[in-house]
């Protein structure tokens, strides 16, 4: 076959439309799946960071303003708490993602970094690095501060910019439990 404009016009619209039609399969294919790996991944995550609840804390949740959401923990008709999933876009790569835990006090209960693009080895610590002694979280209903900006929290060693911005999440996740508890919604 002669290589023609109209021949190669051809062939590229061809591959293209090939192309499209394997990613739309495959996409179909993989969406229910990984719906299903999200949805266990958060209840995990909630069990993880919240006193013990019986509720359908799912479809319990409350969206706020900035994007941020409230999952209201009950066990029975008793409230025990919160988590809310909230972010800070400043990190040293961007967005962290946190999900963070809260007694009916108001008191940290635990965290879960959902997602991050920190680097590795340094700022992914955030993962752990705040659920340990001495830089352990838990327990706290203060805002948080790391102590090179007047609070009493290590910052991770190397990764100041990164501790900032996930004690920035935590305490804007504090409000948004605050402001929920105030409202009752």
């Amino acid at each position: 076959m002669k290589s023609t404009l109209a021949n190669m016009m051809l062939s590229l619209t061809a591959l293209t439309a090939l192309a499209g039609t394997a990613l739309g399969v495959v996409n179909i294919l993989t969406a229910e799946p990984i719906e299903k790996a999200s949805k266990r991944a958060r209840s995990e995550a909630l069990e993880a960071v919240l006193p013990t609840f019986d509720n359908d804390i799912i479809s319990a949740a409350v969206e706020c303003a900035d994007g941020s959401v409230v999952y209201p923990a009950k066990l029975g008709a008793q409230d025990v708490g919160a988590a809310v999933e909230t972010f800070s876009d400043n990190g040293f790569s961007g967005r962290i993602n946190v999900l963070v835990g809260f007694g009916a006090d108001g008191v940290i209960t635990g965290y879960r970094v959902l997602a991050h693009s920190e680097t590795p080895g340094l700022g992914a610590k955030a993962a752990d690095w705040f659920d340990v002694e001495p830089h352990d979280i838990k327990g706290r209903s203060d805002a948080l501060a790391v102590r090179q900006d007047g609070g009493d929290v290590d910052a991770i060693t190397g990764a100041t910019i990164t501790s900032r911005a996930f004690l920035e999440a935590v305490n804007k996740a504090g409000a948004e439990y605050s402001n929920y508890k105030n409202t009752k919604r």
